[in-house]
């Protein structure tokens, strides 16, 4: 088969592109060549960009792919100019939406692909919401070939899992250097990690499948861990004791508004996600990547690039913000047996 990853060398489409080409599939990759250490080996590299419609034009001429799978569509439009780019030269299109679109709060915290799509708090996930319903209208209406994968939260070698934010050091930097990190709510709320390689394994395993075609699909770890556990299992691997700082997340949503829609629309709702619809359809699709073993694999990531272990100043100073208010806010109630 022949597929094209709209992107290629991210934080889940690499693992994606390295599990098509481990199952013999050509491979092509369209990107801006931005990244060139990310590209995997065998892959055809086809620099255009994607918000550019002509330059794309041109990169595709004369090419046909059995599945196209779009990982930059984030607003509607996006998946407009999707259906004009590969109308009649995709057998499948598959659109990377996003678990964050689930109803929150959810009237039951086990999701299936029937529940309701509804996020009053996050726009990030309202849109991509919309890119789902252009593709169910517009895309129906033009019998144009579909799949709709929702990841959840997806990390592969070097990103941190966290509340606020992945794809950095920022956490393990304060971790180890003795810096309170924060928590939302009481850490209780269970949340899912999914390492690439296993979503990888339900992604490429849809391609190519007749039988996917108009079909949603979430595709996650069947691991579930509360906030506490995973900010314990990070200190435990970088030999530590961590100082974690509970703090409600509707507090924080009042000082930093973005970030807490990114906690009340999605990573402070517990939700148990039940991965039956892609296992009947992907079989193979068995999740084997712990947190712990993901976790151990991106530190290593990151001790192969000393240079690279420094935190994000613009998140490291949102998290010192959000602690100094809280701290305040403590101050000011009254103190029960000499404490706060």
């Amino acid at each position: 088969m022949r597929i094209l990853f709209v992107g290629g060398t991210g934080n889940i489409s690499a693992a994606c592109t390295r599990r098509a080409l481990s199952e013999g599939f050509e491979v092509f990759n369209l990107n801006r060549g931005n990244r060139p250490d990310r590209t995997a080996p065998g892959v055809v590299t086809l620099t255009a960009d994607i918000r550019n419609p002509e330059t794309v034009k041109t990169a595709l001429a004369g090419l046909r792919f059995d599945g196209v799978v779009q990982f930059l569509a984030y607003r509607p439009e996006h998946v407009r100019a999707d259906l004009e780019l590969f109308e009649g030269i995709a057998g499948q299109y598959v659109l990377i939406s996003t678990c964050s679109a689930y109803r929150k709060p959810s009237l039951s915290p086990v999701i299936t692909e029937d529940t309701p799509l509804e996020n009053p708090f996050w726009e990030y996930s309202r849109l991509k919401i919309a890119c789902e319903a252009v593709l169910r209208e517009e895309g129906t209406a033009r019998s144009f070939p579909f799949t709709i994968v929702r990841p959840s939260h997806t990390y592969d070698d070097g990103w941190i899992p966290g509340v606020f934010g992945s794809s950095d050091y920022t956490i393990p930097w304060r971790m180890r250097g003795g810096k309170a990190v924060v928590v939302p709510g009481d850490g209780q709320s269970l949340w899912t990690l999914t390492h690439a390689s296993d979503f990888a394994v339900g992604l490429v395993g849809l391609l190519g499948n007749p039988a996917a075609l108009s079909e949603a699909f979430h595709i996650t770890s069947d691991e579930r861990l509360t906030w506490d556990a995973i900010h314990a299992i990070l200190a435990e691997a970088l030999g530590v004791r961590a100082e974690t700082v509970h703090i409600p997340s509707d507090y924080i949503a009042r000082i930093r508004p973005e970030r807490g829609a990114g906690l009340l629309g999605d990573k402070a709702v517990s939700v148990l996600f039940d991965n039956s619809k892609i296992r009947s359809f992907v079989p193979e699709f068995r999740p084997e990547v712990t947190f712990a073993e993901g976790v151990r694999r991106s530190l290593e990531w990151y001790d192969a690039r000393p240079d690279l272990k420094v935190p994000n100043p613009v998140v490291d100073a949102e998290i010192d913000e959000i602690l100094g208010y809280w701290r305040k806010a403590l101050a000011l109630l009254p103190k029960v047996d000499g404490k706060p």
